[in-house]
């Protein structure tokens, strides 16, 4: 029988806590990976595997900054002088991301779990009321943005996915404002792991990427159409986005409604500029059905 995604340690915020609080920062890692592996598959029991919530991209991220930590992926021109203050900044981050992000994302599962086991549509307004007024996601605009749109989604699948594409734009609108809202906590963290400001910080970014189930994308170029579509540059659901929300977010951080023209970020040390890359590699590789995957290499199990 295959084991259900809600029976995993990853739902109980004590473990969480746990996790983050583990003093090798490799072991913390994997640990975190698997974290981000095992909640993105309890928030796809609620919102599907047809497009990736937040989570889902996390685990990339997460097995990414591994190189970072053990200092491989530090260019070596660099390592002699900045590669422990490197590791130490990303192996922070590392965490501090997770213990913020994980317990909003707990909430949700439990509340949706038992919603959908119990099959009763009537329960969901009083199940997003309660999300919603949670203060792990009332303190945030962009959480309270996240977890509305969730919320939608869940609502939307569970009418039986009357419209995938306007479902398709509430999982962009959440997945984009729990990562504007995660960018923040990683701002400091960001800029101890980039040497210098300015011009060292666009040379840093120069050799830096982000390894997704298709290849590395580089961090200052504009994300490229994905393999999987087969050379379109965003799936057809969200193509054309409708959703105020969705255009919002575009616009707030200088997308192109039409393309990926806008989405590079030469200086990663930028929150505007973080933010514009992370909104189109999300749009663009929603619908990948291989980010689900753990990612290759993550160590334990």
């Amino acid at each position: 029988m295959t084991p259900s995604p809600l029976d995993t340690p990853y739902l109980d915020l004590a473990f969480v806590a746990r996790v983050v609080a583990e003093p090798d920062p490799l072991v913390r890692n994997a640990a975190i990976t698997r974290g981000y592996h095992a909640l993105s598959e309890a928030g796809a029991w609620i919102l599907g595997h047809d497009n990736a919530n937040w989570l889902t991209f996390g685990q990339w991220a997460s097995a990414e900054a591994r190189g970072s930590i053990d200092g491989s992926s530090v260019p070596a021109v660099v390592r002699p002088f900045f590669g422990e203050d490197i590791s130490r900044a990303v192996a922070d981050g590392n965490a501090a991301i997770f213990a913020d992000v994980a317990p909003p994302f707990i909430r949700f599962v439990g509340l949706f779990a038992t919603v959908r086991e119990a099959l009763d549509p009537a329960a969901l307004g009083p199940a997003r009321k309660a999300l919603l007024d949670d203060p792990l996601i009332a303190v945030s605009g962009d959480l309270v943005r996240a977890f509305g749109a969730y919320s939608d989604a869940a609502d939307l699948l569970a009418a039986g996915d009357p419209d995938p594409g306007r479902r398709a734009e509430r999982m962009l609108v959440a997945n984009a404002s729990v990562g504007a809202h995660e960018q923040r906590v990683a701002d400091p963290f960001v800029r101890a792991a980039i040497p210098g400001r300015w011009i060292s910080a666009v040379a840093a970014t120069s050799h830096m990427g982000l390894r997704i189930p298709e290849g590395i994308l580089e961090l200052e170029r504009d994300i490229p159409p994905p393999a999987y579509l087969g050379g379109a540059q965003f799936p057809p659901t969200l193509e054309d986005l409708q959703d105020p929300e969705a255009v919002e977010l575009a616009m707030r951080f200088g997308q192109d409604l039409g393309g990926a023209a806008a989405s590079g970020a030469p200086d990663w040390e930028s929150y505007d500029e973080r933010m514009g890359f992370i909104f189109t590699l999300l749009r663009a590789h929603q619908c990948d059905p291989a980010l689900f995957e753990l990612p290759p290499g993550t160590p334990g199990g």
